[in-house]
C-alpha cells in the first residue's frame, strides 16, 4: 500500500470537547509570551506541532461558533496566528474531524457553521455503531484485555466464550468508550477473587450502566451500576 506524503510527519491528537473555551485558542493556535496573565512563555499550538502532518479534531461539534471561524480560516488561506501576536504564520497542515453529532443537524439548529461543515466535508466517513459491528466488538475487547493485562501486570487476561456471546448481545449505547471501561471495571473484579496472574473474564464480572441488556444465560446476571458494590457483591454471590 502506498504511503501518504505525509506519513513521516506528525500525528497530532486533540479532544475539542475537552477543550476549556478560555484555552481553546491557544491550544489550536498556539500563543505568545505575555499574551495573557500565565503566558509566562511562547507555546506552539496544535496546528504548529502537526505543521507537514494531520491534526486530528476529535469530537469537532463542541467547538464554539467563534472557534469555528478561526478554523474556517485556516481551511481556507493555511495560516494562522498565535494569540497574541498580529503576524500570521503558514502552515500545511491536513486536518481529520470526528464527531458523535449529526452535523447537518447542528448547521439546522445554526450550532454548527454551514461553512465550516461543507469544507469538512471532502470525504466523509459514517462510522456504524459499535452494536452492528460484532467482529469489532470481539477484536477491541481483546486490545483492551491485553492493555489491561500490561496495566496491572498480570499474565494473561483472556475472553471466555460465554462472555464473547454477552458482549455481542449488548447494546452498546455508550460505543466503544463503553466497551474499554467495561473492561476495565472487569478485570479489576477479577482480580479481586482470582489469586492467579492468570485471568479468564466471565459474564459475572461485567456492570453496566443501563437497565436495558438481557442476557440469554439466565444464570448471569447483570447489575446496574447505580447499585454499591456491597449490592452487587452480594448479587454475584446469590
Amino acid at each position: 500500500m502506498k504511503k501518504s506524503l505525509r506519513a513521516e510527519y506528525p500525528l497530532i491528537y486533540l479532544n475539542c470537547a475537552a477543550l476549556p473555551e478560555s484555552v481553546a485558542e491557544s491550544e489550536l493556535f498556539g500563543h505568545v509570551k505575555g499574551a495573557f496573565t500565565g503566558a509566562i512563555s511562547h507555546r506552539s499550538g496544535k496546528f504548529e506541532m502537526a505543521d507537514n502532518g494531520t491534526l486530528f479534531l476529535d469530537e469537532i461539534g463542541e467547538l464554539s461558533l467563534a472557534l469555528q471561524a478561526k478554523l474556517l480560516r485556516v481551511l481556507q488561506y493555511g495560516d494562522i496566528q498565535r494569540v497574541g501576536d498580529d503576524r500570521s504564520l503558514r502552515v500545511n497542515v491536513r486536518v481529520l474531524a470526528a464527531t458523535n453529532r449529526d452535523l447537518r443537524e447542528e448547521v439546522l439548529e445554526g450550532r454548527f457553521r454551514a461553512d465550516l461543515f461543507h469544507r469538512l466535508s471532502v470525504f466523509p466517513l459514517l462510522v456504524p455503531p459499535l452494536k452492528e459491528r460484532g467482529e469489532d466488538i470481539i477484536l477491541l475487547a481483546g486490545y483492551f484485555c491485553e492493555q489491561y493485562r500490561q496495566r496491572f501486570g498480570l499474565s494473561s487476561v483472556v475472553l471466555s466464550s460465554s462472555l464473547q456471546r454477552y458482549l455481542l448481545n449488548y447494546s452498546w449505547p455508550g460505543n466503544v468508550r463503553e466497551l474499554e471501561h467495561a473492561i476495565h471495571r472487569a478485570v479489576v473484579l477479577a482480580r479481586a477473587s482470582i489469586d492467579t496472574g492468570d485471568i479468564i473474564l466471565q459474564p459475572q464480572y461485567f456492570i453496566f450502566d443501563n437497565n436495558e441488556y438481557e442476557f440469554t444465560e439466565t444464570s448471569k446476571k447483570v447489575i446496574p451500576l447505580t447499585k454499591n458494590l456491597r449490592e452487587a457483591t452480594d448479587d454475584l454471590s446469590a
